[in-house]
C-alpha cells in the first residue's frame, strides 16, 4: 500500500489517503494501458502518488474534473518515463557477439510522450472524421489522402475550384468541433 508516513501534516496525510483511495484504479488503468506490464505497476503507482505529494497545495485548489486530469497526466508521465528507461536498458542489452539486438529496438531519441499524444490526437481525429457527413468525408479524403488539387476535386464534385477551399474549411472546422467534443467527453 501507498506510504504516507513521510507527510507530517495530518490534513495532508488525510488528503493523500483520500486521493489514493479515489484514484488508485484510474492510475493503475492508465499506467497499464501504456506499459502493458504488471511486473512494475505497483512501483509506478507509488511513484505517481509520491509525485502528487509535492503538488498537494495545487491539487487542493482543483475541482474534481481537473484533479482527475492532473492525476491522469501525472500517471502518463510516470509510465512514459518508465518506458523510456526500459528502452534504454533494452538498447544497451548485449546478448552475445552475434546477437546484439540493441540496433533493432526503438530509438530513444524520439520523444515517446510526443508519439503517444500524437497517436491519441490521430485517433480522435479519425473518430471525428468518421462522424462527418459523407460530402465532408469525401472532400477531406480527396485533398489529404489522395492529394488531389482543388481543380481536380472541383471536377469530381461538380463545383467551382474556388468553392473547394470553402468546403475544405467547413469540413476541417466540423472535424475539429467533433474532435474537441470527444476529447471533452473522455475527460469526464
Amino acid at each position: 500500500m501507498f506510504i504516507v508516513t513521510a507527510i507530517e501534516d495530518n490534513d495532508d496525510r488525510a488528503f493523500m489517503l483520500n486521493l489514493y483511495n479515489n484514484y488508485y484504479r484510474l492510475v493503475r488503468k492508465t499506467i497499464y494501458g501504456l506499459t502493458q506490464d504488471n511486473k512494475d505497476i505497483e512501483d509506478l503507482i507509488n511513484d505517481v502518488f509520491i509525485k502528487l505529494i509535492e503538488k498537494i497545495p495545487t491539487l487542493r485548489k482543483l475541482n474534481s474534473c481537473k484533479t482527475t486530469a492532473y492525476v491522469v497526466y501525472t500517471s502518463r508521465s510516470v509510465a512514459l518515463n518508465h518506458l523510456k528507461h526500459m528502452n534504454v536498458i533494452k538498447k544497451h542489452t548485449y546478448l552475445g557477439e552475434k546477437e546484439d539486438i540493441s540496433d533493432d529496438l526503438i530509438s530513444t531519441d524520439d520523444n515517446m510522450e510526443d508519439k503517444f499524444f500524437h497517436q491519441a490526437d490521430l485517433e480522435a481525429l479519425s473518430n471525428a472524421i468518421l462522424r462527418l457527413p459523407q460530402s465532408q468525408k469525401d472532400i477531406l479524403y480527396f485533398k489529404y489522402i489522395l492529394e488531389m488539387s482543388d481543380v481536380e476535386i472541383a471536377g469530381i464534385l461538380g463545383i467551382s475550384h474556388n468553392s473547394v477551399r470553402e468546403y475544405l474549411t467547413r469540413a476541417r472546422r466540423s472535424a475539429k468541433k467533433l474532435m474537441e467534443k470527444e476529447m471533452l467527453g473522455n475527460g469526464k
